[in-house]
């Protein structure tokens, strides 16, 4: 046996094995969104919003016009916006809402003293949940949009004490441009993943753009005092946290509407770039056994199909191999981003699917390595 009868049949195993995660993350999905709830008791427990903010002066004022129109009680409900360094008007903004809302219980945390050289999403996090009188903390963006009953919705699940954290959808709006309409599309797709593998017991992924979780397994788990090395996956690393130390049916997804949070996509791909090695570098610091190996699996099956569309301009017959297992792949995800697309109201967006999957062909693999070695850029700083 050559080489390239190796290198085949190591592609065909693990391209096997991405379509078998893909029909069980398909599987878990459509069961999370048949899921049907008896009559719903209502938790009414004391909530904190919390916003790590960095430079986010033109869009935060928009996300709390949002949070003060939340139908939760308003005497059960704080807000926090803890600044992380912001070296625009992000402090100054939130500072006039307060003011012109002097009835909304509003707080806005900055970096001081022993706390100034503490930088990170991390950090500022920390510094709100030492603040924060909620049970429940409730994590958003500075740039999202929210619908009136997102604060109800999200900590509805915590009701049910087994529940330790509830997962939220998020999905893009305003796609403008070609790439905003692809990321759009391939966003689908991870929240399909993210929704499908919290409904068989084992979430891979998360959004903390919208995460709720208890502030005591916060504190069990000792809070990011293991990742604060990384500069993201705040949301990720307590995710895979929470369910090692409660359990896998201490996870659950959201999927009642009233929970969508929309944000929106990079409009430029060298945004796009620098965004995506974040979130790759924080996979050094992955521990849990499921999240790694699906993250492999999803890796090497597109690096596999990279370097065979690639060969194959020297080797035809892996050309055409690497073809029939794109096009295999292409119809196995069809269902599940089918599915997020009407559960999310994009059904448009469908028309781009086969130009996202060319592009995830292409970005993945190169994002995927890079993002280990490569620095990147994120709101003025390197990472």
């Amino acid at each position: 046996m050559d080489y390239r009868e190796i290198y085949v049949w190591v592609f065909l195993l693990v391209t096997v094995l991405y379509l078998v995660l893909i029909r069980a993350f398909t599987a878990g999905l459509r069961q999370s969104l048949r899921k049907k709830s008896g009559q719903k008791v209502k938790y009414n427990g004391f909530v904190t919003v919390i916003i790590a903010a960095r430079n986010e002066e033109h869009t935060i004022i928009s996300t709390l016009n949002d949070l003060v129109q939340q139908d939760y009680p308003a005497a059960s409900l704080e807000v926090i916006v803890a600044d992380d360094h912001s070296d625009d008007d992000t402090v100054g903004s939130v500072s006039r809402f307060s003011e012109d809302y002097p009835e909304f219980p509003l707080i806005l945390l900055t970096a001081a003293g022993a706390e100034a050289n503490a930088r990170g999403k991390k950090r500022a996090i920390e510094r709100a949940v030492a603040r924060a009188k909620g049970d429940i903390l409730l994590f958003t963006d500075a740039d999202t949009r929210h619908g009136a009953g997102w604060i109800s919705s999200m900590v509805q699940g915590f009701a049910d004490p087994g529940v330790q954290m509830v997962l939220g959808p998020v999905c893009f709006n305003n796609e403008h441009n070609l790439l905003q309409k692809i990321q759009s599309l391939e966003f689908l797709g991870l929240m399909g993943t993210t929704a499908g593998s919290a409904a068989l017991g084992f979430p891979v992924m998360c959004n903390g753009a919208n995460l709720a979780y208890r502030r005591e397994a916060f504190l069990q788990c000792g809070g990011f005092r293991e990742n604060l090395k990384y500069a993201s996956g705040d949301d990720q690393f307590m995710m895979s946290t929470i369910r090692k130390q409660f359990g896998k049916k201490s996870l659950v997804f959201n999927t009642d509407p009233l929970s969508v949070v929309t944000t929106e996509p990079e409009s430029t791909l060298a945004g796009f770039i620098h965004q995506r090695l974040r979130w790759v570098s924080k996979s050094r610091g992955y521990r849990d056994p499921a999240v790694i190996f699906v993250g492999l699996v999803t890796y090497l099956a597109h690096l596999f199909l990279f370097a065979g569309m690639v060969a194959g301009a020297l080797f035809p017959p892996v050309w055409f191999i690497s073809l029939l297992f794109w096009m295999v792949k292409v119809l196995f995800e069809f269902p599940m981003v089918w599915k997020m697309s009407r559960f999310f109201g994009k059904q448009k967006m469908m028309r781009y699917y086969i130009l996202a999957q060319i592009f995830q062909l292409i970005y993945v693999p190169l994002a995927g390595g890079l993002g280990l070695v490569v620095p990147y850029r994120w709101k003025g700083r390197k990472g």
